[in-house]
C-alpha cells in the first residue's frame, strides 16, 4: 500500500476500489459479533459475542440497524491514506485509540486480529486531519494534504456515490453524492 501525497493524492485516492469492511463480523454496543443462527420465521438473530464469549439474540431489524461495520486496521490505515506500520506510532503516542482485538474482554496481541468501527474510523480522521504536516506556518494554519475530506472517506466506505462534473476548460472534477438511497 503506498499513501498518496501531492496533488495526485486526490486523484489515485478517488480511483481506488471501495473498502467495505468485514462480511463477517461487527460492532453491536461496541463488542466484536458475529452471526450465529438467523430465522427469518421469528426474525431473530442469534449472535455470538467475540469479546464476552457467549451467545445473545436480538431482533433482525434492531441488529440491522445498530451494528456497525469492523475494518481491521490494515483496511484502516488504507481508508486514512496512511501506510499500515505508521499505525502503532500513532496507538502509541495516543493520537489514536488502539483497535478492539477479536479476543475475550478486547485484548489486542500477537496474531489476535483487531478491528475499528466505522465512527472510530471517522474520528480517527478528524484527529488526523487537524495535525499540520511539514514546516510550520508562520500565521499557525494547519496544512494536511494526506487526509482524505469527509466525502472522500464516505466514498472509499462504500457510502457514497462519487460523479465527475466536466467544467468548461475540459477538465473533470469530483462531485460527491451522500447517500446511495
Amino acid at each position: 500500500m503506498v499513501a498518496f501525497s501531492g496533488k495526485d493524492k486526490g486523484k489515485d485516492y478517488n480511483s481506488a476500489p471501495v473498502i467495505s469492511g468485514s462480511k463477517k463480523i461487527w460492532f453491536l454496543n461496541g463488542d466484536l459479533v458475529r452471526i450465529y443462527h438467523s430465522s427469518r420465521a421469528t426474525g431473530t438473530i442469534t449472535l455470538y459475542n467475540i469479546n464476552k464469549d457467549q451467545n445473545e439474540i436480538c431482533f433482525t431489524h434492531e441488529f440491522k440497524k445498530k451494528r456497525e461495520r469492523a475494518f481491521t486496521v490494515n483496511e484502516t490505515s488504507q481508508l486514512l491514506n496512511r501506510h499500515r506500520k505508521y499505525m502503532p506510532r500513532l496507538m502509541k503516542d495516543g493520537i489514536i485509540p488502539y483497535p478492539k482485538g477479536c479476543s475475550k474482554d478486547g485484548k489486542t496481541g500477537f496474531q489476535i486480529r483487531s478491528y475499528y468501527s466505522e465512527s472510530q474510523v471517522r474520528e480517527m480522521r478528524d484527529i488526523l486531519a487537524s495535525i499540520h504536516q511539514g514546516q510550520p506556518r508562520k500565521d499557525g494554519l494547519v496544512t494536511n494534504n494526506n487526509t482524505p475530506t469527509k466525502q472522500e472517506l464516505t466514498r472509499r466506505m462504500g457510502d457514497g456515490i462519487l460523479t465527475y462534473t466536466k467544467t468548461e476548460d475540459g477538465r473533470f472534477i469530483p462531485v460527491w453524492n451522500e447517500s446511495i438511497n
